[in-house]
């Protein structure tokens, strides 16, 4: 009985530790929350008065005002737009047949007769106006005379000519509706369309004169119908679509006796408070048109951004965002009602949303809450207009800010948007100057007050949900972050490195349209792992390799085992997932080629097993991951090539990119063939301006000239030209020692 308890216990907790049982709560409180204080403040406040009362209250009527005038005009436009009704010509289709045919036969005689009667005669063109006496084929003259004559000669251009345009050209010409005004667009696209057969000029300027003659309209406006038409869409569209002016006129002022006529508009409006009942039409009202809002945004989230839908935490961010969002607006609907309007935050969440998930699902939120908090105002049209405006381009000014100070400057900006938005609506509305003004400036106010509220509420969210921000990627690419300090002093080869990939990875993204600065990032942290064994590294190594004294499937397991090392100390330094991810992605589940050759030279090769030489994974499932993969890749590769032309370095960067598609390594990213091309691109230019060409410098003959630069380079003294001051055959003993080459990337140690 106690293990049927505790089974049923282990099952009822890993059912709460689900998550999508968790994303699915975050979205039902979410909603229920914005539910509940939408309708909270949309219910009309309830007044305790009857026909004779003397009003305590100030009440505005929110009923509207049809503009008869404005929806017949509207009407009228968009039936002006409407297309007319066009009816076929009879008889018109077969005439402009049986005119190609008499076109074809009148030519077909006309060059008849002058091949019959050309002999002797010089001038090709009197003789053809001698037997066309309409001069119906005036366009034969524009021929040059000799290739006429080959034309008249041999009618096979002509006859070939004539089955296309009877067989192909004519069919599909009177398949449209040929009106006058369109005739001559018709005609051109059935001349291109012979002019893709026949090359000869002389072939299109015969068909060309075929077409302007015989093609005709075949269909014509009915204006009876198409008038009939537009009366029909006017009189419907004036019911389905009037024009409705808001008017906030006052209907009972404090002090005013409550007459019959006041008292019945008081209760039509449900503002008399005589039963004391909630309004349950106008509470079902609000839950149905929010959820309709709701399920729409959430609908467009997990079509368009499956990855953040299914993602626990960025649900979780967005709807706490949104809690926080209402509940401002709650409290200032409920305790500065005149102007809740114009100082509702409603930029909060679009903000935050946009900093920590993106353009697209900010402008989503921001359309939910715009058009829910419109139902707690009542349908406040200034509040919408505002609110969809600088909501919309809040995200915009904000995504991609690195600094907090471009939050405050964009919270002034918005500001601006919200003064110029209340201004506009204020000349519409016939405010007076004072008003609008007034109003614009409460409107600024809450431009920066929101803004100054989303920097506020940012850190909480960033620890709280492990989301990353520009903020926090500007922090972790401080060299003094402990990380970076100890890579450098630990593992100064892979820092250097871990740059180089920073470059490569910041210029290809961007160029991709990715996120440069978490690529770059990801890229400095991408070998922490490293500094658990620094020395087993190629870049980190000046004298002994310690791998010569192990074997193949010992070094493999120590090189392959930095991207665990680098996760544990990711997550001892709390980096956030996404950098974690970066540091045990980026080498997917490549082979370790090196040990691997080593480990089958070394024999008993049946037990050998290749995933044993290979990294653990997983692959890259973002692009900015993958780039920082190729990034790596190939500046390892490039730092050991001896000869760094352009040429070589290019052909070594698609080599490696083609090798990881081949492999797979790419498979989980949605990184495009031309993507590939372009992150190739950057990586060669960034390269290429890493690794130029050097002039060389002139040899220097003589001891003296030798100690001279010896004394400009190292700054020695003159007096030094001593002996032991240069080597054996005047060499510079003061002269580095040359380097050890690096490894290329998976075949050696690096």
């Amino acid at each position: 009985m106690v293990k049927k308890n505790k089974k049923a216990e282990n099952s009822l907790f890993g059912f709460l530790k689900n998550v999508s049982f968790q994303r699915l709560i975050a979205l039902v409180v979410t909603f229920v929350a914005l539910v509940a204080m939408v309708a909270y403040e949309a219910a009309p406040k309830k007044y305790k008065l009857s026909v004779g009362d003397i009003s305590q209250y100030d009440i505005n009527a929110p009923r509207d005002i049809e503009n008869t005038l404005k929806t017949r005009e509207n009407a009228e436009q968009k039936a002006a737009e409407l297309k007319p009704v066009i009816v076929p010509i009879e008889g018109a289709n077969d005439s402009i047949t049986s005119g190609a045919y008499a076109y074809f036969d009148g030519l077909a005689t006309l060059f008849g007769q002058v091949r019959s009667s050309q002999q002797g005669k010089d001038d090709l063109a009197a003789l053809i106006r001698e037997y066309d006496k309409r001069n119906y084929y005036a366009v034969l003259a524009q021929i040059p005379q000799e290739k006429l004559m080959a034309l008249i000669a041999d009618e096979s251009e002509i006859t070939h000519l004539k089955s296309v345009v009877i067989n192909s050209i004519l069919p599909g010409v009177k398949r449209k509706q040929l009106m006058e005004d369109y005739l001559e667009s018709e005609k051109e696209a059935a001349l291109a369309q012979i002019k893709m057969v026949f090359d000869d000029e002389s072939i299109h300027l015969i068909a060309a004169d075929l077409l302007d003659k015989v093609v005709t309209p075949n269909s014509r406006i009915d204006e009876k119908a198409t008038e009939e038409q537009r009366n029909a869409f006017i009189e419907t569209a004036i019911k389905e679509n009037p024009v409705i002016i808001y008017k906030d006129e006052r209907i009972i002022s404090k002090d005013d006796v409550i007459t019959e006529d006041k008292y019945q508009i008081l209760k039509e409006l449900n503002y008399i408070d005589s039963e004391g009942r909630p309004d349950y039409l106008l509470y079902i009202a609000v839950f149905l048109l929010i959820f309709a809002l709701f399920f729409l945004t959430m609908l467009y989230l997990r079509n368009f951004h499956k990855k953040l839908y299914f993602d626990k935490n960025a649900v979780m961010l967005v709807g706490v965002s949104i809690i926080i969002t209402s509940l401002f607006a709650l409290l200032f609907r409920e305790f500065i009602p005149q102007y809740a309007h114009l100082i509702i935050p409603t930029l909060i969440a679009p903000v935050l949303t946009a900093i920590f998930l993106g353009i697209q699902p900010a402008i989503a939120v921001n359309l939910l809450l715009t058009f829910s908090f419109a139902l707690m105002l009542g349908g406040n049209t200034q509040f919408i207009f505002m609110s969809f405006i600088s909501g919309t381009i809040a995200p915009y000014l904000t995504v991609n800010a690195t600094q907090r100070r471009k939050i405050s400057l964009a919270g002034l900006m918005l500001g601006g948007i919200n003064l110029l938005v209340v201004v506009l609506t204020g000349i519409l509305e016939k405010r007076s100057l004072e008003s609008f003004l007034y109003e614009g400036g409460i409107a600024f106010l809450n431009g920066i007050f929101s803004i100054i509220l989303a920097i506020g509420i940012l850190p909480f969210l960033e620890s709280t949900f492990n989301i990353i921000t520009p903020m926090k990627l500007i922090e972790l690419a401080d060299p003094n972050h402990p990380l970076l300090k100890r890579l450098l002093l630990e593992a100064p080869g892979t820092y250097h490195h871990s740059l180089m990939v920073g470059n490569l990875a910041e210029v290809a993204t961007r160029e991709i349209g990715g996120n440069s600065l978490l690529s770059r990032v990801g890229a400095y942290y991408h070998d922490i792992g490293k500094l658990k064994r620094p020395h087993y590294f190629k870049e980190n190594q000046m004298a002994e390799n310690p791998h010569d004294s192990l074997a193949p499937s010992m070094s493999s397991r120590i090189i392959t085992s930095h991207t665990r090392d680098g996760e544990e100390l990711a997550l001892k330094y709390k980096l956030p997932r996404v950098i974690r991810d970066m540091i045990v992605q980026h080498h997917g589940t490549t082979l370790m080629v090196y040990f691997y050759h080593a480990a089958t030279q070394s024999g008993n090769t049946e037990e050998l097993n290749e995933d044993d030489f290979k990294y653990q994974g997983p692959l890259p499932d973002t692009r900015e991951a993958a780039v920082v993969m190729l990034a790596d890749s190939v500046e390892a590769a490039v730092r050991s090539v001896p000869d760094k032309t352009r040429e070589k370095i290019e052909g070594l960067v698609r080599k490696i990119i083609k090798d990881k598609l081949d492999d797979g390594q790419l498979d989980r990213c949605d990184l495009t063939l031309k993507e590939l091309t372009i992150i190739a691109g950057s990586f060669i230019q960034v390269l290429g301006g890493i690794f130029h060409e050097r002039p060389e410098y002139p040899e220097v003959e003589k001891k003296k000239d030798l100690l001279e630069l010896d004394n400009r380079i190292y700054n020695l003294p003159r007096n030094l030209k001593k002996e032991g001051a240069l080597g054996p055959n005047g060499s510079n003993s003061l002269q580095p020692a040359e380097k050890t080459q690096p490894a290329e990337e998976n075949n050696k140690p690096s």
